[in-house]
């Protein structure tokens, strides 16, 4: 892949099935424990632009926790118990959001719960398959979570960016499109380093790629550059390229589209 030939844009308009990961920092408005629905709105219109290009979309979405905690009443824990309680009254608020967002535009928003055990289970992971190319061909749109009512701490995905890239796997995805509050890879932490340099291409996941990956800090994902260039990695690993980008900016894919700063990770970078 060549980085002059293989923009975000150009990616994105070649593509025929999409994976969009929302993370929860850019769903949840923090102060309110609520979604941010214009913002939501906004991409569910990338979404149907998308549509009606004749691409094949499908969402990877966080937040039912983070909606779940101020539902229940309760702080934010590290407690197996509380995380699947908060999932579990958050999620029914996470897929009315999406349904609310998508359904102006005709879409329907069909809910599919993973585990790491369906993803990697032989009979399991093809019943998943099947069932998301089923959503597709019926026009639907798949909105996936990790199923986190039922995880413990020892079947868990950890974060969604993993789960993308799996999704991505199962779905025979050509894009990864991985939405966060970043605008991609840097050379330093840009919030520490003001001149930290933006890298808009990767080839390869080198050790020295994966030593520059940082950590969230944004108090609400569970996520950070490490994972997403995990991801990325797996995803390559499947002829799937990834885009990292920030999502924080209404129309994201959009902005994509027309020339926002992003960082591509070609098919060849799981070598």
């Amino acid at each position: 892949m060549d980085q002059h030939e293989n923009s975000a844009a150009q990616l994105l308009d070649r593509a025929s099935t999409i994976v969009i990961k929302v993370g929860s920092s850019l769903l949840i408005d923090r102060a309110r424990g609520r979604p941010r629905v214009a913002w939501l709105h906004a991409l569910a219109e990338d979404i149907a632009a998308l549509r009606e290009g004749g691409k094949r979309v499908i969402i990877v979405t966080s937040g039912a926790m983070a909606f779940g905690w101020p539902r229940l009443g309760l702080a934010r824990s590290d407690v197996v118990t509380e995380r699947q309680a908060a999932a579990a009254a958050g999620q029914t608020l996470l897929m009315s959001a999406w349904d609310n967002a998508l359904a102006p535009h005709d879409i329907v928003a069909a809910q599919l719960l993973l585990s790491i055990g369906d993803i990697e289970a032989e009979r399991r992971g093809a019943n998943a398959r099947a069932a998301m190319q089923t959503l597709l061909s019926c026009g639907a749109v798949p909105v996936v979570n990790e199923n986190d009512s039922v995880a413990t701490e020892e079947l868990r995905f950890g974060d969604n960016d993993r789960l993308s890239a799996s999704v991505a796997q199962l779905a025979d995805a050509d894009l990864l499109v991985l939405l966060s509050d970043v605008e991609g890879m840097f050379d330093a932490d840009p919030t520490d380093n003001p001149a930290a340099k933006h890298m808009p291409y990767i080839a390869a996941i080198t050790p020295q790629i994966e030593s520059l990956a940082g950590v969230s800090s944004s108090g609400v994902g569970t996520g950070g550059m490490a994972t997403k260039i995990a991801a990325a990695r797996f995803a390559a690993a499947h002829r799937c390229a990834t885009i990292i980008a920030s999502g924080q900016a209404a129309h994201p894919i959009e902005k994509l589209r027309a020339g926002a700063r992003a960082t591509v990770v070609g098919v060849a970078a799981q070598a």
